[in-house]
């Protein structure tokens, strides 16, 4: 099994990059099954996010939603960038089970589908769809419509490198399942469809009071399914940073802001608004 990634152009590098990273801190607000004398914690999430870019201000907007019912979770996301060079629209959605461990929990993906469409300045519209299928060892099925090809150079995925891997969504969701007093000290197997590659969280500081804001460093690590020169080596330059912001009320953290430095200005996912349900019908309601 070979999978291969190919960038239309530096615009589409960028934007497939910034997408997934600006994405994936966002489903902190999801949280595993409530173990016997644990807290309650959110069963329904929606969360608005205004996303800009360097010199250019605002450029598009993501939206985010989760359910959570019992071992069973259903996450979906939309976002539109729209600037005078590149116009793109995206969904994704992600089901799949979450099951209680000694210490946190373990998040296991069913099926994935992302849909896009993008347009960059004096070049053709492209449009595509994929799904991705899980079994409980890994990848089992990867299907792209139309076909991606194997550009010259590319470094291929190999079945192993597929194993016990996150979606992007899943990926996020598994921030959420450990231990949020320290939600910056993780490390996240994604494959995207496209490239795998790991997430690595790092504490930036030691927050000032357990209700202070919490920063993390997030370094993006390839590790196949890209082209040699490409990727995020050669778009992002610095460190990746998510703030992220308690909710005592509802027993997790929040991404409040998260910040990728590219070699063209720094792209920034902030918080606009986030409704959270609780088990028992309670609402808290966030607004920036």
């Amino acid at each position: 099994m070979k999978y291969g990634v190919r960038f239309a152009g530096r615009r589409a590098c960028l934007a497939a990059l910034l997408l997934t990273l600006l994405l994936l801190p966002v489903a902190m607000f999801l949280a595993p099954p409530a173990q016997a004398g644990s807290a309650k914690l959110p069963s329904h999430v929606t969360a608005l996010y205004k996303i800009t870019f360097g010199i250019l201000g605002d450029i598009g907007f993501f939206r985010f939603k989760s359910d959570v019912d019992g071992e069973d979770y259903n996450l979906s996301a939309d976002a539109k960038i729209d600037t005078t060079v590149f116009d793109y629209n995206g969904t994704m959605t992600s089901t799949g089970n979450v099951f209680s461990a000694v210490f946190s929990a373990v998040t296991k993906p069913s099926h994935y589908t992302f849909q896009f469409k993008q347009k960059a300045l004096l070049s053709s519209s492209k449009k595509k769809s994929l799904g991705i299928g899980f079994d409980q060892t890994g990848v089992r099925e990867v299907r792209w419509v139309p076909p991606d090809d194997f550009p010259d150079g590319f470094i291929p995925v190999t079945k192993e490198q597929l194993r016990n891997v996150l979606d992007p969504l899943t990926g996020v969701m598994s921030l959420s399942v450990g231990d949020t007093a320290r939600p910056c000290e993780r490390r996240l197997p994604i494959f995207d469809g496209r490239q795998r590659f790991d997430l690595v969280f790092t504490p930036a500081g030691s927050p000032v009071s357990p209700t202070a804001d919490q920063v993390c460093h997030v370094k993006m690590i390839p590790i196949s399914g890209y082209k040699r020169g490409e990727g995020s080596e050669s778009v992002i330059s610095g460190t990746i940073e998510v703030v992220l912001r308690p909710v005592p009320e509802a027993n997790i953290v929040i991404p409040y802001r998260v910040t990728v430095p590219t070699i063209i200005g720094a792209a920034v996912l902030t918080s606009e608004q986030a409704d959270i349900t609780m088990p028992d019908q309670q609402r808290i309601a966030l607004r920036r």
